[in-house]
């Protein structure tokens, strides 16, 4: 486990990893105590320790404006073909209720521009209303890619190499919307293997929330051969679900990961759909794997697909409990032989939390996270843990 010092910020972690070369690419954002919110980056060596050559002694961070109530979020982390690291989220600033796209460019010295990236290696895009960003994706022809939300709809949008908003897709707009529901928004955003764009989330259906999953060609057209023109709802019949993360499989089908239960009660969920969109009956109970019973509060956070076709879960549980590691098998039952009866904590620190997980080479995961340990007390640390599969 690698823990890297946020300073004197009050709150933070890590929520987006990337692997570039032999480094390790961790982004989040840092709290500070006077209430600024800035962009917060770290690359360590294979060996978990901070890279010396990257910024401060490994670590490097960006805001927007100088102002204490300027906030800048980022959720995930990409490179670009010639080393440029780019990390995307959201920026709401100082006494203005418009949030906007947020992108920074790293140079490999952790130096903030180059390559005429926005205006000097920072770049806000503005759709004319209330954006958010949950996740993010740099394609191989370095285009930048994020999902959230756009007031009330699931917000899908591209970004030039340069971080100017791409109108190629999605066009004339550069950005796709979804209305679903009263309201629904973006959580996790992959590409299958024939690059077209998986999206996952939620939406507000009045009486629950249900699981959305979006298919949209690569150049930004909801595909007309998934679901309902693209779209897929799924949802228990009395609870509410909530989807966290998205993966293909490489027999084709998609798998999405969130957590289920009414009111304050969750547990994880993993739902398996075919290529089509419509479940995948071979898969837990009709196309649905709930969470052992009885085990805690869980929350969900990330999940991967395991080479083999296994899926590795990550959440959070009630306060007072590790972070866990919930592992299916690739029919859909809960991995005994992982763990606990399928189940594994992670202690990250008194108050740790688990928010990513990837994969890693050599079936390993890396595991992004924090232990928020607030003012005055031990102080806020964003945490990096590489496990075996």
């Amino acid at each position: 486990m690698a823990r890297v010092s946020f300073g004197a910020d009050d709150d933070g972690g890590y929520f987006g990893l990337d692997v570039q070369g032999d480094r390790i690419l961790a982004a989040g954002w840092g709290a500070g105590g006077l209430g600024g919110i800035r962009f917060r980056l770290a690359r360590l060596t294979l060996s978990g320790r901070l890279d010396p050559t990257f910024g401060a002694n490994g670590t490097a961070g960006a805001g927007f404006a100088s102002s204490t109530a300027d906030a800048a979020y980022a959720y995930a982390v990409g490179h670009q073909s010639d080393g440029g690291i780019i990390a995307m989220g959201f920026r709401e600033p100082f006494q203005s209720q418009s949030a906007n796209i947020a992108l920074v460019r790293f140079s490999q010295n952790g130096s903030i521009g180059g390559a005429g990236f926005g205006t000097d290696g920072k770049s806000l895009i503005d759709l004319g209303g209330e954006e958010s960003v949950a996740d993010g994706l740099v394609l191989s022809d370095d285009k930048i890619l994020v999902v959230g939300k756009r007031g009330a709809e699931l917000l899908v949008a591209r970004a030039t190499p340069s971080g100017a908003l791409d109108t190629t897709f999605a066009a004339p707009h550069g950005y796709l919307t979804i209305p679903v529901g009263i309201s629904a928004e973006a959580r996790s955003v992959a590409l299958d293997t024939s690059g077209r764009i998986l999206v996952a989330g939620t939406a507000d259906l009045s009486q629950k929330n249900s699981i959305v999953v979006i298919r949209v060609t690569a150049d930004g057209v909801r595909d007309p051969s998934f679901g309902n023109d693209g779209v897929v709802v799924a949802g228990a019949a009395m609870n509410s679900e909530r989807a966290v993360s998205v993966a293909p499989s490489s027999d084709g089908t998609i798998v999405v990961a969130g957590d289920t239960g009414p009111g304050g009660t969750k547990e994880f969920v993993v739902r398996r759909f075919l290529e089509d969109g419509s479940p995948d009956l071979s898969f837990g109970s009709q196309g649905r794997a709930a969470w052992l019973r009885g085990a805690g509060d869980m929350q969900a956070e990330d999940m991967v697909v395991l080479p083999g076709g296994g899926i590795l879960v990550a959440g959070n549980a009630t306060e007072g409990v590790a972070p866990v590691l919930v592992r299916y098998t690739c029919d859909g039952k809960v991995d005994t032989t992982f763990g606990v009866h399928g189940i594994l904590r992670v202690y990250l620190g008194e108050d740790g939390v688990l928010h990513t997980v990837r994969l890693h080479a050599d079936d390993r995961v890396l595991l992004g996270g924090a232990d928020v340990g607030m003012s005055p007390g031990p102080g806020t640390y964003g945490v990096v843990v590489r496990m075996w599969m």
